[in-house]
């Protein structure tokens, strides 16, 4: 089978204009729902007041009933006395009249009696005999809520296509509505596309990864006002393919489909749609970056979008084409993101033809606001989960310079870091870190190596560098250290070589070693061919994974802290011992979560911790 070639790439808008061609989203009508179910819905009828809220004039205060003008001139020297005639209690009708120089006692919430007109508050007040003393006048209508007040009958309360919030549904019971008028949400099915995909909570065997795709786009779906329909996963065979969508195609409104869309070999999503109606294809492919492998049919009155298997991708297409249409179907309003302009902390090359999204974080440097690039790629759905926003990248720009002034939309959980720490990867500081986070800092931890972590600090985009060296040998040359760090704390780690039950050191023996640009990395490999010349190495980001690779594979050794290998209880012999140094930017000192930092890595309790951890100190 020969590789299909995507014919006529579209922009977005053409995109949307070509799906609008052919399919017109538009509400599906109205159904009534009991209120305690109305939250989120939209509106499908105007709300108008049916009654006066409050339908009774009634007191907002514990005290007493009175004439306003029985109360003129008290004051704390010149008392005016009424008689006190009865109580009423909240809920019970009013059946006595207040005449000149008397009162009621009266609770919060209960109905005016009839001769009143104001309410004197408790505390400005005291009893003698049957008689109360008012120490304050009050003035006509204070301490009470007039009939009407809030609402009255006949005024318009709320308007068809607006969301009910709580305070909605609070309004509606208030005005004695059991039931209300909503519109209808659509069902879309969901499935997902892919030999190597399987459902979270099996076993993950190798070649197989777990699908995000279906059950992120289900959370998006009941976010534009929708109810998701999941089909599962289909396997990358078109008569498998084909029947899911005709499944969707009846048992829902809207039918989206992830994966099978490129024009790969094993991509059979586009021939899908031919035989089961017009208008078929509508969009293969979108000048869009992630983006590109995107489907758009119609059968009927009903799309299908085709989103790329990608995460990333997927989410930032669904984000820009199937949320607009489906909110269109749902009547829920567009998100209006907030945009702001920082200075991209990198060089970032784009691909001219094709609209780039680029997602970011924020950090302040300074008196500057930096984005940071995230580049883990169409599959880094992790990365997309952390970003703040995105950059929108023009398709005739191909590069931006480092420091140039960007727009940034905004997500709606959008807050720039407190602290970003960076370098080799420590147990320790997962500790550290943590407590900062329980205390309310917004911290970025990206472990990805010495040299990953020293080019952030020259750029100014990281605070806290960590620093793993074999014990007694130097730090590297000081003069890649900006001067700007201060060394906080020391520590030491002991580590290990480990594996699940096998030799460690043997011909043709796999290790799972730090990357490269790690700083024990070097001084491992050293270690292992002075035992061993024939070897193959597994390159991680953290220990957690080389141990994973050690439990699941049993034919892997691994480089790990003596604390990991113990809590594991893996075979493991000595290796050699770590420094662990905590660097950080002299400027963050002085800053509050700079502040926390340091009492925390000086703390006792710090110390009382790593005492636990075997081999750490």
């Amino acid at each position: 089978m020969g590789r299909v070639v995507f014919k006529k790439l579209v922009n977005v808008e053409e995109a949307l204009e070509a799906l609008y061609e052919h399919v017109k989203p538009h509400p599906l009508g109205v159904e009534e729902v009991e209120i305690k179910e109305a939250y989120g819905r939209i509106l499908g009828e105007d709300v108008i007041a049916r009654i006066d809220l409050p339908p009774f004039s009634r007191a907002i205060l514990d005290g007493y009933a009175v004439r306003a003008i029985d109360t003129s001139f008290a004051s704390e020297t010149n008392l005016a006395r009424l008689k006190v005639i009865g109580r009423i209690p909240a809920g019970e009708p009013p059946l006595l009249e207040v005449k000149e120089g008397e009162c009621i006692e009266i609770d919060t919430g209960a109905f005016l009696p009839r001769g009143t007109d104001a309410v004197v508050r408790v505390e400005d007040t005291s009893i003698d005999g049957d008689e109360v003393m008012i120490y304050d006048s009050v003035g006509k209508g204070s301490g009470i809520a007039a009939m009407g007040s809030d609402v009255y009958h006949g005024q318009f309360v709320m308007s068809e296509g607006k969301e009910i919030t709580a305070e909605k549904v609070g309004v509606l019971a208030g005005l004695g509505y059991h039931k209300v008028d909503v519109l209808m949400r659509p069902h879309v099915a969901i499935f997902s596309t892919g030999n190597e995909l399987i459902e979270p909570g099996e076993e993950l065997g190798a070649s197989k990864i777990y699908d995000v795709n279906q059950y992120s786009i289900g959370a998006l779906v009941q976010k534009s006002g929708c109810i998701p329909i999941y089909l599962g996963i289909k396997k990358d065979k078109i008569e498998e393919i084909r029947e899911a969508v005709v499944e969707g195609l009846r048992c829902a409104h809207v039918v989206i489909m992830s994966g099978g869309t490129s024009a790969g070999i094993s991509d059979l999503a586009y021939k899908v749609f031919d035989g089961l109606g017009g208008p078929g294809l509508i969009v293969h492919g979108i000048a869009a970056k992630p983006g590109k492998p995107t489907i758009i049919a119609a059968i009927g009155d009903k799309p299908i979008f085709g989103l790329p298997g990608f995460p990333v991708s997927a989410l930032v297409i669904y984000d820009l084409i199937v949320d607009p249409f489906l909110r269109v179907m749902s009547g829920k309003k567009d998100e209006v993101r907030r945009k702001l302009k920082a200075k991209l902390a990198t060089r970032h090359v784009s691909e001219r033809g094709r609209r780039e999204y680029l997602p970011v974080f924020l950090k302040h440097r300074r008196k500057a606001l930096i984005a940071v690039p995230i580049l883990g790629g169409s599959g880094a759905i992790a990365s997309l989960s952390s970003a703040d926003g995105f950059v929108e990248i023009p398709e005739n720009v191909d590069l931006i310079e480092k420091e140039e002034t960007v727009r940034v939309d905004l997500f709606s959980d959008a807050r720039s870091a407190d602290l970003i720490a960076v370098g080799d990867s420590s147990p320790i500081s997962q500790i550290i870190l943590e407590e900062l986070r329980r205390s309310g800092e917004k911290v970025r931890a990206e472990f990805r190596g010495l040299e990953h972590g020293l080019t952030w600090i020259r750029d100014e985009i990281a605070d806290l560098l960590v620093v793993c060296r074999p014990e007694g040998e130097p730090i590297l040359d000081p003069s890649r250290f900006p001067s700007r760090l201060t060394n906080l704390r020391n520590f030491k780690m002991k580590m290990v070589w480990a594996s699940y039950d096998k030799e460690i050191f043997y011909p043709g023996s796999t290790f799972a070693l730090p990357r490269i640009g790690s700083g024990l990395r070097r001084y491992a490999e050293d270690s292992i061919r002075r035992r061993v010349k024939d070897f193959d190495v597994i390159e991680t980001w953290s220990y957690d994974a080389a141990m994973d690779l050690i439990l699941n594979r049993r034919a892997t050794s691994a480089l790990l802290p003596l604390y990991i290998a113990t809590k594991y209880g893996v075979k493991f012999i000595d290796a050699f011992s770590a420094n662990v140094r905590y660097l950080v930017c002299d400027e963050v000192l002085s800053t509050r979560v700079g502040k926390r930092l340091l009492r925390r890595i000086k703390s006792k309790e710090l110390d009382l911790t790593l005492s636990s951890l075997q081999g750490i100190s």
